[in-house]
């Protein structure tokens, strides 16, 4: 029974994803007609939005050194080649599955079955996703910071970035924390609750591999804002092949706005992020001094860059498959 309710509760959930992402979608298209898009549209310059793509992938193969990155610190020793093809995949996957973490859920099963350590690669990953959006919201808010001393103007809300920032770096300080992790087993243990402070104490385990790697754990930070900025690249360069015209504030503009709108991207109440992108572009890209159907069309542009990469990783997924099935037969 508990397994049926598990699948009825996942089922319940895509469904209100699905009506989020509907009414989201309604509600865009109700401001915004299909004309003035169409507009936004009309001058495509190929060659921008190829360097765009260009960019993307150098960053998804930063990305996924990241990730080997940690897992190595964590002590996982698959091969650099096999931890791309999954980050790869994981790309596919978080783009054409109907969830926003089917992704790392695919790397953490498919890696944690390979190692035998399915807790140290999760682990590893939620360092991974920390770290990344640890280095975005950094990288906003040192823009944010040259911005207000060149007197370029930003809303209000940007400010938001600063306590997310602090709320990030606390999290990683906890996760790393010696005394947290010797003393939580034992609270939980206080509370008859035996079985979470079993599973607290693997989890603080693992986070352990971590606390003598501070100073390398620094230097995946720093790679991390190179790999963020490269994403944030991407945008600028899917606004300029779609014929915006940028001016050198609005570009240091984009990119404040840009990490406000992924970090709330993170929110899991659409599917993949549908409705929910365009609706927050329409409403914060403006602020750049975009028109509401250019920030929308630059969005959806830079998705579908996203989404045009992440065929390579669904090619590795059906090569890999095949590679497997030849194998199984020979044997």
């Amino acid at each position: 029974m508990s397994g049926q309710a598990g699948k009825g509760r996942k089922l319940l959930i895509l469904v209100a994803k699905l009506v989020v992402t509907l009414a989201l979608v309604g509600f865009v298209l109700s401001r915004l007609s299909v004309t003035d898009i169409r507009s936004a549209m009309s001058t495509p310059r190929w060659g921008w939005l190829a360097a765009a793509l260009g960019v993307y992938g150098l960053s998804a193969l930063g990305g996924a050194q990241q990730w080997a990155w940690i897992l190595r610190a964590g002590g996982i020793t698959a091969t650099a080649g096999e931890i791309r093809r999954l980050y790869l995949i994981g790309l596919f996957f978080n783009n054409f599955l109907p969830a926003n973490i089917g992704g790392d859920a695919y790397k953490i099963i498919d890696l944690g079955r390979q190692e035998q350590r399915s807790l140290g690669v999760f682990c590893a990953t939620l360092m991974d996703r920390l770290i990344g959006l640890g280095a975005l919201t950094a990288l906003a808010v040192l823009v944010l910071v040259g911005a207000s001393v060149a007197d370029i103007a930003l809303p209000t809300a940007a400010l938001l970035l600063i306590p997310v920032l602090a709320l990030l770096f606390g999290i990683l300080a906890l996760l790393l924390s010696r005394r947290l992790g010797t003393r939580l087993p034992g609270w939980l243990r206080r509370l008859k609750l035996p079985k979470v402070a079993d599973q607290a104490a693997r989890v603080t385990a693992e986070f352990s591999r971590f606390r003598e790697q501070v100073p390398f754990l620094n230097g995946i930070f720093a790679f991390s804002v190179l790999v963020q900025l490269l994403r944030m690249a991407t945008h600028l360069l899917v606004a300029l092949g779609l014929g915006f015209s940028l001016t050198s504030g609005q570009m240091v503009q984009l990119l404040v706005l840009v990490p406000m709108l992924g970090i709330s991207l993170t929110l899991p109440i659409t599917i993949n992020g549908i409705g929910l992108r365009e609706s927050i572009s329409a409403e914060l890209l403006t602020a750049a001094g975009l028109l509401a159907p250019q920030a929308v069309v630059m969005e959806m542009a830079a998705y579908w860059v996203q989404v045009l990469f992440s065929l390579v990783g669904g090619v590795l997924l059906l090569t890999g498959r095949r590679g497997r099935g030849r194998a199984a037969g020979g044997n």
